[in-house]
């Protein structure tokens, strides 16, 4: 008897233990993740770090349209594409606001007249909206070149995200991608160490701002240049503010942290990503709650601050 109740009670003492390390933020530095500072991968897996809060609004409905702010676009049309020229220059439409209103729509002018695919004239690669076909230009395949309108009729782009409901089979439905003013989700760069390491489209994280310390659980929902970048959804959740449909572009930017004193924490392979279904997207904000409290809930998040 007193042998099985030292085996009950060894097993409940290596579990708590386990547990309680698990639960630590104790870790190693992190390698270079772009966007994130003072990055630590943690025992169990966990990536973190501090960075910015930048609004990503890609997969709105009405994020971008060829008249801009006239149509009631939320984003210039500028942030969407990367240019590439005859004479083998090419450039972001978003470098700066003068190229953004001025060089860039022009050229865009330019190259949709010609029909999109004349390397003559120049080629656009789409990113921020959802653009078919490929060419090539002075050496280079340019993928994506031809932006698609909404089947709707409403005259904006699809606007894609990397994370989509693959039951919809066509890219060109807005309905796939994940709506960024209901859906608190971040975006991670490409980076084959965050994806060896479970950071990819569909799993979960949890970020805290040092000022409003209210955790917010996301989904990592689209990829971009760097970490630090989260739907409205997630930028006004950490400000304290309701999330809403009613985002304009005087409040789109509602929410957004330009210094870096955010902690963005990313659950990684500890806990399996989730699929999306378009029919029930808030089931993506109640598996972030639940991947939130497996990971360590609030109490682990606040050690992690300190």
């Amino acid at each position: 008897m007193r042998s099985a109740l030292y085996a009950i009670l060894t097993a409940v003492f290596s579990l708590t233990s386990a547990s309680a390390q698990t639960a630590s933020c104790t870790g190693s530095d992190l390698g270079d993740v772009r966007g994130l500072r003072n990055g630590k991968i943690l025992e169990d897996g966990t990536i973190l770090g501090i960075s910015k809060v930048h609004i990503n609004i890609d997969g709105y409905a009405k994020a971008y349209h060829p008249r801009n702010a006239e149509a009631g676009a939320l984003i210039h049309l500028c942030n969407a594409g990367e240019v590439f020229l005859p004479n083998g220059t090419k450039y972001h439409g978003s470098v700066d606001n003068s190229t953004c209103a001025g060089r860039f729509m022009n050229d865009v002018a330019r190259i949709r007249d010609a029909g999109w695919r004349d390397p003559s004239v120049g080629l656009v690669r789409w990113y921020g909206i959802f653009g078919k076909g490929e060419a090539g230009i002075r050496g280079q395949r340019v993928k994506g070149i031809e932006p698609v309108f909404q089947e709707n009729g409403s005259g904006f782009f699809v606007s894609p995200t990397s994370f989509a409901d693959q039951t919809l089979t066509d890219a060109a439905d807005q309905r796939r991608y994940v709506n960024p003013l209901r859906i608190p989700a971040a975006v991670v760069p490409s980076s084959s160490f965050l994806t060896e390491r479970g950071v990819v489209m569909g799993s979960f994280g949890v970020a805290i701002d040092r000022r409003t310390r209210i955790p917010v659980p996301f989904v990592v929902g689209d990829s971009g240049p760097r970490v630090g970048e989260g739907t409205p959804a997630l930028a006004r959740s950490l400000a304290g503010l309701p999330i809403t449909d009613s985002v304009t572009r005087r409040n789109r930017f509602a929410g957004q942290v330009d210094e870096a004193r955010v902690l963005w924490v990313f659950f990684g392979s500890s806990i399996p990503p989730a699929r999306y279904n378009h029919l029930d997207e808030q089931a993506l904000v109640r598996s972030a709650k639940d991947a939130f409290i497996r990971w360590g809930g609030t109490a682990r998040v606040d050690s992690c601050l300190h």
